[in-house]
C-alpha cells in the first residue's frame, strides 16, 4: 500500500509529494490527533497530543491507530515492517502516577511476558552508545528470545516527557540483530529529540 502511495506522488516537490503520501494514510486510516510532520527528507506523522513522531520507511509495510476510547488510558501507536525487521512506537498517558521505571518494567512484562529470554550479548548501537544530554531520561533492555519458534532479537525502550510514555520495541531475525540495532538506535534518537522538545 504505501509502494502504491508513493508513485502516486510522483512528479511533485520532495515536501509536496511526503505531504500527499501522510494525506492518504491520514484518510485511510482515519486516525485522530496525527497530523502531517513531513520534510523534503521524509514523510512522517506527529501524534499532537505527545509528540510522538512516526516517520514511514522507503519501503516495507507502515500502519498507525489511536487507542479505543474505551482503553484506560489514552495513547497511540505506529509500526514499520522492512526486511523482516519490526519496529513499534507506543504512547501512553497514564490516567494514574507512573514512574519511568514502573513503565519500563510493565513494558518489559508486556512484551516478552513470561518468555525464556536472555540479554543480548552484542554491542549497544552507535547512537545509544553517544551523549544523552538534552534528551528525556529513557531505559533500555536487549534480549535473545524466540517467538513462533525463531530465534529472535528483542529491543524494549522507554521514556518519559509531559507525562506521556514513549515505547519503543524492535523484532528482528537473531541473524539480523546487529543491523536491527544499529537501525533501532538511530530511530530511538531521533524520536527522542521529537517526543522531548518542548
Amino acid at each position: 500500500m504505501l509502494l502504491a502511495l508513493i508513485v502516486g506522488a510522483c512528479g511533485q516537490t520532495p515536501a509536496a509529494r511526503h505531504r500527499a503520501i501522510t494525506d492518504e494514510v491520514l484518510a485511510r486510516t482515519g486516525a485522530p490527533d496525527f497530523v502531517d510532520a513531513s520534510t523534503a527528507e521524509r514523510p512522517a506523522l506527529r501524534h499532537a497530543p505527545s509528540g510522538l513522531v512516526c516517520v514511514m520507511p522507503r519501503d516495507g509495510a507502515f500502519d498507525l491507530g489511536v487507542f479505543p476510547a474505551s482503553a484506560a488510558n489514552p495513547g497511540a501507536q505506529c509500526t514499520t515492517v522492512v526486511d523482516g525487521a519490526a519496529s513499534t512506537f507506543v504512547v501512553v498517558n497514564f490516567r494514574q502516577g507512573m514512574t519511568l521505571d514502573q513503565a519500563f518494567a510493565d513494558a518489559l512484562a508486556t512484551t516478552v511476558g513470561q518468555a525464556e529470554r536472555r540479554q543480548w550479548p552484542g554491542r549497544a548501537s552507535a547512537a545509544d552508545r553517544s551523549s544523552p544530554e538534552g534528551l528525556p531520561h529513557y531505559r533500555i533492555a536487549r534480549f535473545e528470545t524466540e517467538i513462533d519458534g525463531a530465534p529472535t532479537y528483542l529491543r524494549v525502550a522507554v521514556s518519559e516527557a509531559r507525562g506521556w510514555y514513549l515505547q519503543q520495541i524492535v523484532t528482528a531475525p537473531l541473524t539480523q540483530a546487529d543491523t536491527a540495532e544499529a537501525a533501532a538506535g538511530e530511530s530511538w534518537r531521533a524520536a527522542l529529540r521529537e517526543f522531548g522538545a518542548e
